[in-house]
């Protein structure tokens, strides 16, 4: 019999083997979500001109304290004025340009306008420089304001269109494909007999890979059927970049899944992982990655968080390492195999969750991913430090 691989050895062969994702051209509103490839350079100063960074008035530091004639209004969006007498003032805008001739801003809460004429608070002191958010204080021209790597959320997006980046750089999106299967197996919405169980696998996994923006996600089920298994699989190895696949891994009558990719796929890097659940997991390489999962519910999550997800991850450019966190109370070690414990996490701690069995999804309610705990023959004690890997954005 075949050694069984452990985990850590599946997470390499899994790294070394998954492609990059190719690079595309997007549209800024279409990029949310995205890895950006390329940088996104500022293509002028930031901020461009002298800022107003408050409502008031714009001075010269010099000027007397008396009563100030108000010349004009600057304000945003529009050409800097300039102040024509050195004792007289411009009303000017949070975020208006500075007035040629001013050095200075004056907030309206110290500022009484009345007539024409602007009267500053006997008690306040000013100064040049005061609320002028200075030309190119922040960024300078050509500078990089969003590094390649950067996942694309609203901070980002915010930031490339102030740059003029319309059009993005970022990892193509994946096309994946999820095979189930199983005779028991109905729609959600159908009614079962007392022998079948309704479809929940895809519900689960396209929702953990949509939350991450890791991929497109197709799904077909089929029966425990050889030929309708083969026309499956030929199709998506044809039209998918990523295949997914839950049940009929195992040695089963029925199980057709692994003996049908040996002769499509070729031999697998590996079949079978020293881990509860998930043990029957499987990877291929070629054509494409394939990751075959054991089609119990906690062995899907499990398989999914610890292998899956980060794959996927790794394919986009997405590189984030693996986060360790304590233990919330002692936990029974498996001599021999890797446990992938679901848990929640409350107050920077794991919380195991106890399920029934392999079949309990209900144990998973309120759990945030899985936690390994490698195999030993004591207990591990509370606050003990193991690797967490989520199954949806935490």
């Amino acid at each position: 019999m075949k050694p069984l691989t452990t985990p850590a050895d599946a997470s390499q062969l899994i790294e070394f083997s998954i492609p990059a994702a190719a690079e595309v051209t997007i549209e800024l509103d279409k990029s949310f979500g995205k890895l950006l490839r390329r940088p996104v350079l500022a293509d002028r100063n930031i901020p461009p001109f002298d800022r107003a960074m408050m409502d008031g008035i714009a001075i010269h530091s010099s000027t007397n304290r008396g009563a100030l004639a108000v010349e004009a209004v600057q304000a945003a969006g529009s050409p800097a004025l300039t102040l024509l007498d050195t004792n007289a003032c411009l009303e000017v805008m949070t975020g208006a340009p500075i007035p040629v001739g001013c050095d200075c801003v004056v907030p309206i809460e110290e500022v009484t306008i009345e007539n024409g004429q602007a009267k500053i608070s006997e008690k306040y002191a000013y100064a040049a420089g005061d609320f002028i958010h200075r030309e190119a204080s922040d960024h300078l021209a050509g500078d990089t304001m969003l590094e390649p790597g950067s996942v694309l959320g609203a901070a980002e997006l915010a930031i490339a269109a102030s740059c003029g980046a319309c059009q993005l750089q970022v990892s193509r999106t994946p096309q994946i494909h999820l095979i189930t299967t199983g005779d028991e197996v109905i729609p959600p919405a159908a009614t079962p007999e007392p022998f079948q169980i309704r479809s929940s696998h895809p519900i689960a996994i396209l929702s953990a890979i949509d939350s991450g923006g890791l991929g497109s996600v197709t799904h077909t089920h089929i029966a425990d059927d050889e030929m309708a298994t083969r026309e499956a699989l030929h199709h998506s190895l044809a039209t998918a970049d990523i295949l997914i696949l839950t049940g009929g891994v195992s040695k089963g009558k029925f199980d057709y899944i692994a003996p049908l990719l040996n002769e499509i796929a070729g031999t697998a890097l590996f079949h079978g992982v020293s881990q509860r659940p998930g043990k029957p997991f499987a990877y291929f390489e070629k054509p494409i990655p394939i990751f075959a999962l054991p089609g119990n519910p906690l062995s899907v999550m499990a398989c999914l968080a610890r292998y899956v997800l980060p794959a996927l991850k790794l394919h986009l450019g997405i590189l984030k390492g693996v986060k360790s966190l304590p233990l919330s109370s002692p936990a029974p070690l498996h001599p021999k195999l890797t446990q992938l414990l679901a848990g929640r996490i409350e107050d920077g701690k794991i919380y195991p969750s106890s399920p029934n069995n392999s079949g309990d999804y209900a144990a998973l309610l309120g759990c945030h991913g899985v936690i390994e705990i490698p195999p030993s023959t004591t207990t591990s004690p509370a606050n003990s430090l193991y690797n967490f890997y989520p199954w949806a954005q935490i």
